[in-house]
């Protein structure tokens, strides 16, 4: 055998061992209850209960713009403010200035004659903490006569004092009205900073 065949064979064998497969044991595993894992723990969220505003608890309001039979018609809408603060359990669930709404349900402006104007109006509903709370209560207002008016001047200028008009009924800026929570409202609690 010649040296470089000498080197071929051992070369050879060289590469057989590297391609051969090595035999390694498998790893042994015992068998066991099957393990779960809990996720961490959260710390518990408090919990929070509704405050329960009850049927017909008043509200007092103020009227914010007059409101007359010379310039409104049914239908119009005017706006309140609440003027007392209301108070479940301890927390303001309506507080002092919170807008709430009426609507003039039937308006009649003065007529000749010495006839007053007649306006009706209800309330509707009072905003707080993202609600529309339903409330209900009414106003009604008439306009003073003119009649007294009317007979003088029926006296003093004939039948051209039968035009003597009567006055329209307000309900005027500032006045206080007082209204109730139409049903059982749920009102969501403030949650405290930091919760």
């Amino acid at each position: 055998m010649t040296a470089l065949s000498a080197a071929l064979a051992a070369a050879w064998s060289m590469l057989a061992l590297q391609a051969a497969p090595v035999d390694t044991p498998a790893p042994v595993v015992a068998a066991t209850e099957p393990v779960t894992v809990e996720p961490a723990a959260l710390p518990a969220a408090p919990v929070v209960l509704p405050l329960l505003l009850r049927r017909d608890t008043p509200i007092h309001f103020m009227v914010v713009n007059e409101v007359t039979t010379k310039t409104h018609r049914a239908g119009h809408r005017f706006k309140l403010r609440v003027d007392k603060p209301v108070i479940v359990d301890g927390d303001v669930v309506i507080a002092v200035g919170a807008t709430a709404w009426g609507e003039v349900t039937a308006a009649t402006g003065s007529g000749n004659v010495g006839k007053s104007g007649k306006l009706e109006a209800k309330l509707l509903y009072v905003e707080s903490r993202g609600l529309q709370i339903p409330i209900n209560g009414s106003n009604a207002a008439k306009g003073a006569g003119g009649g007294g008016e009317t007979a003088l001047g029926v006296l003093a200028l004939g039948p051209l004092g039968l035009f003597a008009k009567g006055n329209n009924a307000k309900i005027k800026a500032g006045e206080l009205m007082t209204g109730f929570v139409e049903q059982d409202v749920e009102i969501p609690r403030a949650v405290p900073a930091g919760l």
